[in-house]
C-alpha cells in the first residue's frame, strides 16, 4: 500500500481510469473492458481504457499493470511484458 497524496496529469477520462486501476487490489488484477463498464462505458471503449492505461505516469504506485485482457492475456505494457508478467508473478501467489 502506497499512502502518497496524487496529482498525476492527465485528462480527466485518463484520471478517472487511474482512479479505477487503485481499486485493484495486490495480486489481482482486472480487465479493460471490466474498467470501462466501472466507469459506466461499454466494451467498445476498452481501446480508450487501454491507451489511458498506457498514459499512467506513475506506474507501480498506479498498478497499470494489473490490467489484462479479458481472455485473461497479458495485453500491452509500456516497459515490456517481461517486466509486467514479472510484476504479476510477484503479486500473485
Amino acid at each position: 500500500d502506497f499512502e502518497l497524496p496524487l496529482s498525476p496529469h492527465g485528462t480527466d477520462f485518463q484520471r478517472r481510469v487511474w482512479e479505477q486501476l487503485l481499486q485493484i487490489g495486490w495480486g489481482e488484477t482486472s480487465s479493460y473492458g471490466a474498467i470501462a463498464r466501472a466507469l459506466g462505458l461499454t466494451n467498445a471503449a476498452s481501446r480508450a481504457v487501454g491507451a489511458a492505461n498506457g498514459a499512467n505516469p506513475l506506474p507501480i504506485v498506479i498498478p497499470c499493470h494489473r490490467v489484462v485482457r479479458s481472455d485473461g492475456s497479458l495485453g500491452g505494457y509500456a516497459y515490456g511484458l517481461p517486466i509486467k508478467r514479472e510484476l504479476l508473478k510477484r503479486e500473485i501467489k
